[in-house]
């Protein structure tokens, strides 16, 4: 496995990528950074949380000149979460080194923006509209831009940016380098790809390995008309912690809002119909986990990456597959295994050997978790020699305070039901919706083995060994 540090990165950004804990680069990372620091324009076609923005931030700032005032690199978002993301990670990297990364976009004062460019900007990274109304009002010149990227090229091309896109290419310097960063490459991106970009290289990390392995995966077959009520008594047995639910289109998105709603669940909605400024007030709610349930459309959801998702449903079955492995990799990410729960009508139900296929992947029918835990599979052989070493293991435990659940309560537990010794266990750290124990690793499957699926302050606990 290739290092950053064998990559060619200038001291100062090794520096704040060690401070940042990157040692190793995913393969999109691995592949487009040597062909982004040899001047080749670059197609990467990847998912989200693949980590593309290192995979395009990292180049675009060792060829910035600090010592010129004008605008050298833009980076161009579809929506202001991934604007604000990029940003926040672009400005980590560039730690030690003398570069302003200024972010631009709607639903923010454009005077303030204004004065931030004034001020000098090295990069903006910005969305398509507010570039725009930018360069419209000469605030914004992009005469000396010779570093252009293109992030999630593809929901560009959904939300009808691209004919806006193309006038922002014919702005900057014929000599650019451009690299075009997509999870899908349809038709009018490998267009938009062949008239503005020359002879890119083209890199490709495919799905079949990407978040998948980490996540239980199941479907419910169910007539049209009783999805919702299908939906409800699987979101009251799975008791997710935090749950996106897909649906295919706006309106959908709004009526189910309303219908769960109605039933009493604390679940709201983000689609492309709501203002900016109540697509942030749910963005933030759901982020600072305030929010257990989330209703959303596939852009609406682009660029949001929540760590402590536990369960996607596909309320809607996607069109592609690529679509379905990008939905419910957003889950399984805390170092514990995610569960990803399709509907599908009968007329649907031959979509799920299709997506197995293409996906290479199982998914089963699905039990309610008591059933379910009557025949689970135990943990694969790694983690049974990582369970029974003489080092301290780490367990994950899905309750925390917000279930009631003490540090006393986890500490009986394993002692009386799990029948762990006192002084093998090394500490317990109860947050707010999950926690860890760590143990003596000989203790811990029996820990595992009698924990999961039993209940605690009359809340079924889930346990299982934290990865990562």
């Amino acid at each position: 496995m290739t290092a950053f540090r064998e990559l060619g990165l200038s001291p100062e950004i090794q520096l704040a990528l060690d401070e940042l804990g990157f040692e190793e680069p995913t393969p999109i990372q691995e592949q487009a950074i040597p062909e982004l620091l040899a001047g080749h324009d670059v197609i990467g076609q990847a998912q989200t949380g693949t980590g593309k923005t290192a995979a395009f931030g990292l180049p675009l700032l060792q060829y910035l000149d600090p010592e010129s005032d004008e605008v050298q690199a833009i980076v161009l978002t579809p929506t202001r979460e991934l604007c604000i993301q990029v940003t926040q990670a672009m400005r980590a990297f560039a730690e030690h080194l003398p570069v302003e990364v200024v972010a631009v976009f709607g639903g923010a004062p454009i005077r303030s923006q204004q004065a931030q460019l004034r001020k000098g900007a090295h990069v903006v990274v910005a969305t398509v509209g507010r570039m725009m109304d930018l360069m419209s009002r000469q605030s914004l010149v992009l005469t000396a831009a010779r570093y252009v990227i293109l992030d999630e090229a593809d929901e560009m091309l959904d939300l009808g940016f691209i004919e806006d896109v193309e006038k922002i290419l014919r702005m900057c310097p014929s000599g650019r380098q451009t690299g075009l960063f997509s999870a899908t490459v349809p038709p009018p991106i490998a267009k938009l790809a062949e008239h503005y970009m020359y002879d890119p290289v083209t890199i490709r990390v495919t799905p079949k390995k990407l978040t998948v392995d980490a996540i239980e995966q199941a479907f419910v077959e169910v007539p049209g008309r009783e999805k919702t009520d299908r939906l409800v008594d699987v979101l009251r047995s799975e008791e997710p912690e935090q749950a996106i639910i897909f649906c295919r289109t706006k309106i959908g998105t709004a009526r189910l809002d309303r219908t769960l709603r109605d039933r009493g669940l604390n679940v709201k909605a983000l689609h492309g119909d709501m203002s900016q400024g109540a697509r942030d007030g749910v963005m933030i709610s759901f982020k600072e986990h305030r929010l257990p349930l989330l209703v959303a459309t596939d852009v609406a959801a682009r660029g949001l990456d929540i760590e402590h998702v536990t369960h996607v449903i596909n309320y809607d079955v996607p069109g592609t597959t690529e679509a379905y492995v990008h939905r419910i990799g957003r889950t399984g990410r805390v170092g514990r295994t995610g569960r990803a729960i399709t509907f599908v009508t009968s007329k649907q139900r031959a979509e799920i050997p299709r997506i197995e296929r293409e996906a290479r992947t199982r998914i089963g029918e699905w039990e309610p978790p008591e059933e379910r835990l009557e025949h689970a599979p135990r943990p694969r052989r790694r983690d049974h020699a990582e369970a029974t070493g003489d080092g301290v293991v780490k367990l994950f435990v899905n309750r925390g305070r917000r279930s009631g659940i003490r540090e006393e309560d986890l500490r009986w537990a394993l002692t009386e039901g799990a029948v762990v010794p006192e002084g093998a266990i090394a500490g317990i750290r109860v947050l707010e919706r999950f926690s860890f124990v760590e143990l003596a690793g000989e203790h811990a499957e029996r820990a595992v083995e009698r924990l999961d699926g039993t209940k605690l302050k009359g809340r079924q606990v889930r346990v299982e060994l934290a990865r990562g």
